[in-house]
């Protein structure tokens, strides 16, 4: 199971961060079709899917923010994990671990693709590998200093480790 991250990692939600923060996620529903899903990304999650994974999404964000770019790009993801489906976010795992009994996934076999440190404490925390997302990573020094077991820089280079890693 590939368990991604939201913001920063799929898409780049970085200029309605402010609206994000203030809680206004009706302005953010209203700029959603605007923000870029970074290069590569498509691909890669069509890619995860017919090689057999199962892909979720885990987000602080109301739900409605990923259903909205699965359905504009038709992702085939079906399990999504948001803010108001736990009662502890993330560094908790409670969210990966919601994520992987839905589908169900052993932790053994799943990862967590995120680009913040509070992303690899919920990896560690459910067991699954930690991989740091770089290419929209605000603080590349958190990052790096919270130590997931895999880092990149571009969705290339991830897309690379999954096809070594998972024979797609």
């Amino acid at each position: 199971m590939i368990i991604f991250d939201f913001d920063q990692t799929l898409v780049d939600t970085s200029s309605v961060e402010h609206l994000r923060a203030a809680g206004n996620w009706k302005a953010v529903m209203a700029q959603a079709a605007k923000l870029p899903v970074y290069d590569g990304i498509n691909e890669l999650i069509q890619e995860l899917h017919e090689a057999g994974q199962t892909i979720a999404i885990v987000t602080k964000s109301p739900d409605m923010v990923p259903r909205a770019f699965i359905k504009a790009h038709g992702w085939p993801i079906d399990i999504v994990v948001g803010y108001h489906h736990v009662k502890n976010r993330k560094p908790h795992p409670e969210g990966l671990l919601l994520a992987m009994s839905k589908a169900p996934a052993a932790s053994d076999v799943s990862y967590h693709v995120g680009d913040q440190a509070h992303d690899t404490e919920a990896s560690r925390g459910a067991k699954v590998v930690a991989v740091g997302s770089a290419w929209g990573c605000s603080d590349m020094s958190e990052l790096e200093a919270s130590k997931p077991d895999v880092l990149f820089s571009s969705v290339a280079a991830l897309r690379k480790y999954f096809k070594s890693e998972l024979g797609i």
